[in-house]
């Protein structure tokens, strides 16, 4: 067989296996909402959902959050469960995220106070988020310090975002 073919039989192999790598995330983020979710079915009228509707969703949201900063606390630790745990509750939030509205989320509602949280707690999971893609190595490598340097300043990044979007929250109750 040619080498043009062993290269193109690889390719394509490596590409159904990337098609079904991602057809298994997008199965996972979906499968995470709840039917139950206070994210699904939510009516938007006017590019926005009404405070009342909303607000169990971004109660669902913060405690996500919650569970979120402390699993990444104890990543940053260096528990190897923590970390496990942390990155399921980033495709839950994800997930619940989308269920709301997905992009629709970071839009202007006519209610500004929405606004904010939604951009907080966008924020706080992109930070989160990056944080679960930074690798640690052990202490012995030479690329530690800047390792974990780099997900200390993703895992601060995400509790303070969390921190305002559970005290905005806490306001509109």
């Amino acid at each position: 067989m040619p080498e043009s073919a062993i290269t193109g039989t690889i390719y394509r192999r490596l590409l159904a296996a990337a098609a079904c790598a991602s057809l298994a995330v997008l199965t996972a983020c979906a499968e995470v909402v709840a039917d139950t979710s206070a994210c699904r079915n939510l009516t938007y009228k006017d590019g926005s959902v009404p405070r009342a509707q909303y607000l169990p969703c971004a109660g669902e949201m913060i405690a996500a959050l919650e569970a979120l900063d402390r699993q990444t606390k104890g990543a940053l630790d260096g528990d190897g469960r923590s970390r496990a745990e942390g990155q399921a509750t980033v495709r839950r939030v994800m997930g619940l995220m989308k269920a709301a509205g997905g992009m629709q989320l970071l839009e202007r509602w006519d209610d500004r106070s929405l606004t904010s949280l939604n951009v907080s707690i966008h924020n706080a999971v992109t930070h989160y988020s990056a944080f679960y893609m930074v690798s640690i190595p052990g202490e012995s490598n030479q690329f530690y310090k800047q390792s974990l340097a780099a997900a200390t300043s993703e895992y601060d990044g995400g509790h303070r975002r969390y921190e305002e979007a559970a005290r905005l929250y806490r306001r509109m109750n």
